[in-house]
């Protein structure tokens, strides 16, 4: 089948680049789109118009819309099942060209996540609460009329999984927070935001998709793993369960599971890294917590640092104590004193799209460092900011010493010069 990618001009702040340039899981969304669609059978080719298109019946696929396979070949399963139901109830004067459109049904897999960013919200012929994605099955569409105009709704179906934790009633009045987990996911990226959703969602299937094209590695894993733990313990088991490249130095007390590590990765002891994606040349620092997270290559974790649910890029240097559900753009850099807020006690996250504030429609999102971007110690970004490309944030210089013998800010003292004078005998001496 012929599947097409059609090419927009939106670009994603403030990195300023097209979304298929934007990297998910250390690889960009354009190779991973053309890489699933190349596994389903399909010969690809990027177009920028509609009337490019010349092959029918075609798949049509947006560049800012992320898929896992399996979303892919549940679409392409569901369609054919109903051009069968279709063909069975055909008149003799034949049925016409369809056109088909995916969607998936509203659930904690679609609304978890700042919604805002997600597919249109549309309800089916029954009835149900749908959200439609910019991935088409055309057989024949009108170049005068908005393609999602021409298509049906065609939901896949999926199984979820939910995960729970402990959470602090103050700010979770339920005591839990919950992470939902299914092979199918869809997500358009259309805002940075959009990176940490699809990121996490698409794990499952970027670890399916890696155990089966490293198939000899994934059947001697178990004996590896054994080997590892130098133990049969579950516990023991589960925190030397990983995919290691050429290289790989991970120190004995570290605990590792589930996670994809690249070529050359150094892991310091008692570091805890769990459910990542781990590109080449990476360095993570002792008693570090990486949980959730995709890390670019060349990038420095500094110790006793906690990473969670984070898209970090190539080259940065994370320093900060503690980042949750943040963006780090390619050489970004964080202070080990810096940090980003999480968390709006007053409502969902507020976030600039399009030259305007909207909401995300989630309360939990942290913040965005563009490229080349560096927060200084002591400086805190509030949920929902963005740093540009470039941009550097420090403290007031005028609070900063630069000279210690003169000029010293307010509220900084010296104690250390002065000229002494004596006292009486018996007398101690004081600093004038």
């Amino acid at each position: 089948m012929q599947a097409y990618i059609l090419n927009g001009e939106r670009r994603i702040a403030p990195f300023e680049e097209p979304p298929g340039a934007l990297r998910i899981h250390n690889r960009s969304l354009r190779e991973t789109q053309q890489e699933l669609l190349a596994a389903a059978g399909c010969r690809t080719e990027a177009i920028d118009d509609l009337r490019a298109i010349r092959i029918q019946p075609c798949l049509l696929v947006h560049d800012d819309l992320y898929f896992t396979g399996h979303a892919l070949r549940g679409f392409l399963k569901a369609v054919r099942r109903r051009l069968r139901h279709d063909a069975k109830k055909k008149t003799a004067e034949g049925s016409a060209p369809r056109n088909f459109r995916a969607a998936l049904a509203c659930s904690m897999l679609t609304e978890h996540f700042s919604p805002t960013f997600q597919g249109r919200r549309a309800s089916g012929p029954d009835g149900q609460e749908l959200r439609a994605y910019d991935l088409y099955y055309l057989e024949d569409h009108d170049d005068a009329c908005a393609v999602e105009d021409q298509a049906e709704l065609l939901p896949i179906p999926y199984r979820l999984m939910v995960q729970r934790w402990r959470a602090n009633r103050y700010f979770e009045p339920s005591g839990s927070t919950s992470l939902p987990m299914s092979l199918v996911a869809l997500c358009p990226i259309q805002h940075w935001a959009a990176l940490i959703t699809a990121n996490l969602l698409g794990l499952p299937g970027c670890m399916v998709q890696t155990a089966r094209r490293r198939l000899w590695s994934t059947l001697g894993l178990p004996l590896r793993t054994a080997l590892r733990a130098g133990s049969l313990r579950p516990a023991y088991l589960r925190g030397k369960l990983y995919w290691a490249g050429r290289g790989c130095k991970v120190h004995p007390s570290a605990h590792v599971e589930w996670t994809l590590l690249g070529n050359h990765v150094r892991i310091g002891p008692g570091a805890v890294v769990r459910a990542s994606v781990i590109a080449d040349r990476v360095e993570i620092g002792p008693n570090a917590i990486v949980d959730g997270c995709s890390i670019g290559e060349k990038t420095t974790i500094n110790g006793n640092v906690t990473l969670r649910s984070c898209v970090v890029g190539e080259e940065a240097n994370v320093g900060a104590y503690f980042t949750q559900l943040s963006v780090i753009g390619r050489g970004a850099a964080l202070c080990p004193s810096s940090g980003t807020y999480d968390f709006n006690l007053r409502g969902n996250v507020p976030v600039a799209f399009q030259g305007r504030s909207v909401t995300s429609g989630s309360r939990m999102l942290g913040s965005c460092l563009g490229h080349g971007a560096f927060l200084g110690a002591e400086v805190t970004l509030a949920s929902g900011q963005e740093l540009p490309n470039g941009c550097i944030l420090v403290r007031n210089p005028r609070e900063v010493v630069g000279d210690v013998s003169r000029n010293l800010p307010s509220g900084v003292l010296r104690l250390d010069r002065g000229r002494r004078r004596s006292r009486p005998a018996g007398g101690n001496d004081a600093i004038a």
